[in-house]
């Protein structure tokens, strides 16, 4: 046997390649020309799938074996260094570890994952909760002082024996917003801005407020009225229907009228066992001026919180006495400078001539008597343009 052919049969044996392909030598030059620590490695890797006992076989598995410990070492604590590892050596020493720790990574990340999602959904579904709460406060506010306001039973009486024989109407009453104080009445003032849609139009921006006015004469709890300005149920409708109406138009007008009694009746009927409907032209209702406005307006969330419930009745029995609490009403006229609830005597409202000029009735929509409290329910009518208050006031009947 001739001397080459005894070579290339030795090399054969040895299972090495004595002329590299094309494609080989393609594989190995990707392997010179990498310009990068991890595309080196990614072109070893495939050099050595693809060629086992390729020309350059030896090299390429020298380089990969003494590189391999510092890739693993470097590369097995994250996701993209595992994944780097198995890529570059798919059938190296630490494989089967780098796959079941890529595994537990990516259990833990999925899991992670569907966390973040699900307080994604919660989050959302929070957000929406809150902003439909918002959106209702108005007839959380109503309903709520209404069962309150109907609750109590000794109007007439001193407001410190209103206070303490009704501590749940005290407390609420005290709490934020905080009401201002006089001699002859107490105001609580609510109040959140709000946007109606309008299609073809970017939007229609609204303020909606109410008002809790307690009247007293001489000291004396005599009327509560709830008031809603700027034809109030109107307002109501809108910020809890999402839809403008147009006080002008007749037909809204009463929709929104209809809607906000179809709120508050099925209270009074509830509450109102015993009593019998009557007939009130109810008075020209007292302009909030614009004092008495600004004082009572705060600019924070408890404008519309509510308290969480409102007694269906009070009991009348007598409870030993307790100190007020700091934020009760009895604590809050206590507090109040150069205020004697016991021996006030009411002013005047002040209304000005213009006001007085156009005053007009507002419409009684329903009325109520009873024992000795009248519960009526107003709405302004077509022709008030000034305040325009809509509401209801329940107050002690003298006839």
């Amino acid at each position: 046997m001739r001397p080459s052919l005894m070579i290339a049969a030795v090399l054969a044996l040895a299972g090495c390649s004595i002329v590299a392909t094309h494609d080989e030598y393609t594989a190995y030059r990707a392997v010179r020309l990498a310009s990068g620590d991890e595309a080196r490695l990614t072109a070893m890797a495939n050099y050595a799938q693809n060629y086992p006992t390729g020309y350059w076989s030896s090299e390429i598995r020298t380089e990969r074996e003494s590189r391999e410990q510092g890739v693993w070492l470097s590369s097995n604590s994250t996701r993209e260094g595992l994944e780097l590892y198995l890529r570059t050596y798919p059938d190296g020493t630490f494989a089967e570890q780098a796959q079941a720790r890529l595994t537990a990574i990516s259990s833990v990340s999925e899991h992670r994952e569907v966390e973040q999602e699900h307080v994604a959904e919660v989050t959302h579904a929070q957000a929406q909760a809150t902003a439909e709460e918002r959106r209702q406060w108005v007839t959380r506010a109503a309903t709520f002082w209404l069962r309150t306001l109907m609750g109590i039973r000794n109007y007439g009486q001193p407001i410190s024996a209103v206070a303490r024989s009704n501590p749940e109407f005290s407390q609420a009453f005290g709490q934020e917003p905080a009401p201002v104080c006089g001699p002859t009445q107490c105001l609580k003032h609510y109040h959140s801005h709000y946007a109606i849609p309008v299609p073809g139009a970017t939007r229609i921006e609204r303020d909606m407020h109410m008002f809790l006015r307690l009247r007293m004469d001489h000291g004396r709890v005599e009327r509560v009225e709830v008031l809603m300005p700027n034809k109030g149920f109107s307002r109501w409708y809108e910020i809890e229907n999402r839809t403008l109406v147009t006080d002008e138009d007749p037909e809204q007008r009463q929709q929104a009228i209809e809607w906000a009694l179809g709120r508050l009746e099925p209270i009074i009927a509830e509450l109102g066992v015993g009593g019998h409907g009557i007939d009130v032209i109810p008075e020209p209702i007292d302009p909030i001026s614009a004092s008495d406005s600004a004082a009572s307006e705060v600019a924070a969330d408890a404008d519309t919180e509510m308290p969480e419930s409102a007694p269906l009745a009070v009991d009348a029995t007598p409870q030993p006495e307790q100190p007020p609490a700091e934020d009760s009403l009895e604590a809050l006229l206590a507090a109040a400078a150069g205020v004697d609830t016991t021996e006030t005597t009411e002013a005047a409202p002040e209304v000005s001539e213009d006001s007085a000029m156009t005053m007009v009735l507002p419409i009684g929509l329903r009325a109520l008597l009873l024992r000795n409290v009248r519960v009526v329910v107003f709405a302004a009518g077509e022709e008030d343009y000034g305040d325009g208050y809509d509401g209801f006031y329940i107050e002690r009947a003298r006839d």
